[in-house]
């Protein structure tokens, strides 16, 4: 009786063919591709993104060991040159960057140049990042505290000690300092087709809802810097000293910047000097609508050091 009914409900091929036949196979099949094909857009709009930011936190993490680094979403169009992302997480001990969403857009189309000059702000824009919620947060600082340790002679024990081997090796590099006999400056190639900045002079980068923040649990007050959006330019110019590579400047403009002073959550201490008055979420240090921001630093041309070999002493 079991048999029968096992044969009734799984039909063999033959049967399938026959009822194919009968029932206009063109029709069947033409619904089961549509099914298929309904499936894989669905996939491929709401999961796709999501499985390949899964494989590349997998990825990332397994190869980098001094932070956790967390992707939600991860999709990009070659045709539009378009990155997106979404969910960002960048977590040492001693900060962490967090962007909830963004896109990266690389204008391939843009024909290049390779007599271009490397250090022209006014060239054309072919790198654009727009950023939206980042929150940047730097809430310890383990080097400092590491030399602070060495230095009084007191046990590791918030931050684990260096190992023997990296001791011997910044030992090393203090006692060969002084024996330095001649240094030779390595410029940069003048070369454009060289560099990178020749095929990216500019970089365009909009930041929506940001926040800065400086502090931890174990200090009643966290200094927070919160703006609005952000539209900065990144570009490169001719160094002020012939020893350096070349010049970074960064040129934006920021709207409605508060830099305030927040009560630090899970602070358990004392606190006794206290804020005069609150506004929102903490004592407000400065407010403003507009400001410029520019910014410039050059970049430091590498030296090729040929260190004086001393002799050692042997009796022998």
């Amino acid at each position: 009786m079991d048999q029968r009914k096992n044969e009734s409900f799984v039909p063999s091929i033959t049967q399938l063919e026959d009822f194919l036949t009968e029932h206009n196979s063109n029709v069947v099949w033409l619904l089961v591709a549509t099914i298929l094909s309904c499936g894989w857009i669905i996939y491929l709009t709401y999961y796709n993104s999501r499985n390949v930011g899964l494989i590349l936190t997998l990825v990332l993490n397994r190869w980098y060991k001094n932070g956790y680094i967390h992707i939600g979403s991860f999709s990009f169009s070659v045709l539009s040159g378009k990155v997106m992302v979404r969910e960002i997480y960048y977590i040492t001990e001693d900060m962490s960057v967090r962007i909830q969403d963004g896109f990266i857009i690389f204008r391939w189309w843009k024909m290049y140049n390779p007599k271009q000059k490397q250090h022209d702000p006014k060239a054309e824009t072919r790198l654009y990042i727009t950023v939206n919620d980042f929150e940047f947060h730097v809430y310890n600082r383990s080097d400092l505290y590491g030399q602070l340790q060495e230095l009084f002679g007191l046990e590791p024990t918030i931050i684990p000690s260096k190992k023997d081997n990296e001791r011997v090796l910044e030992n090393g590099r203090e006692r060969t300092r002084p024996n330095i006999e001649r240094v030779k400056v390595r410029t940069e190639s003048q070369d454009p087709s060289s560099s990178w900045r020749s095929l990216i002079p500019v970089i365009k980068v909009n930041v929506s809802t940001g926040r800065l923040a400086f502090g931890n649990h174990y200090q009643p007050q966290t200094l927070c810097i919160n703006f609005d959006d952000a539209f900065l330019t990144y570009t490169t110019k001719p160094p002020s000293s012939h020893l350096d590579q070349f010049m970074h400047i960064v040129k934006g403009k920021l709207e409605n910047v508060r830099v305030m002073l927040v009560p630090s959550p899970r602070y358990v201490g004392l606190q006794n000097d206290e804020p005069p008055r609150l506004m929102g979420e903490g004592f407000v240090v400065m407010q403003s609508n507009d400001v410029d921001i520019y910014y410039y630093m050059d970049e430091p041309g590498r030296l090729l050091c040929l260190k004086k070999m001393r002799k050692i002493w042997s009796p022998y």
